[in-house]
């Protein structure tokens, strides 16, 4: 997929998500700013967006899936990358029980290890 055609995804899998978790717009723009309000519905937001782009299994984040839609749909300008970041927060979702907490975490990571192509809608 092109980047365009990922955040026209990115679109639809929003406008599902924050109604379903009670997220302002306001707070869900900032995270593309590298800006990660540590709130239940935020949280739970990202837990929505993980799952529809099906890097969940059993209701767990799962680096396998994870590792597979990269190599499926991301470009491949920025493939490799992803996979690294992902590779470096392989664990971080370990350490949380609750998967809202677990996405905003490992989402909080991969931002940290490559800003310049962190993307989440």
């Amino acid at each position: 997929m092109t980047m365009k055609q990922i955040k026209n995804t990115g679109k639809m899998m929003r406008k599902t998500c924050m109604p379903k978790n009670n997220v302002e717009e306001e707070k869900v723009d900032k995270l593309g700013q590298g800006i990660f309000i540590e709130e239940k519905e935020v949280m739970c937001y990202m837990a929505c967006i993980m799952k529809m782009a099906n890097t969940m299994k059993n209701g767990k984040l799962s680096y396998d899936a994870a590792m597979k839609q990269a190599d499926l749909l991301l470009p491949e300008e920025i493939k490799e990358p992803a996979k690294a970041a992902l590779t470096a927060c392989k664990k971080v979702p370990d350490a949380y029980k609750d998967v809202c907490e677990a996405s905003f975490h490992v989402t909080k990571c991969i931002y940290k290890e490559n800003p310049d192509i962190f993307y989440f809608p």
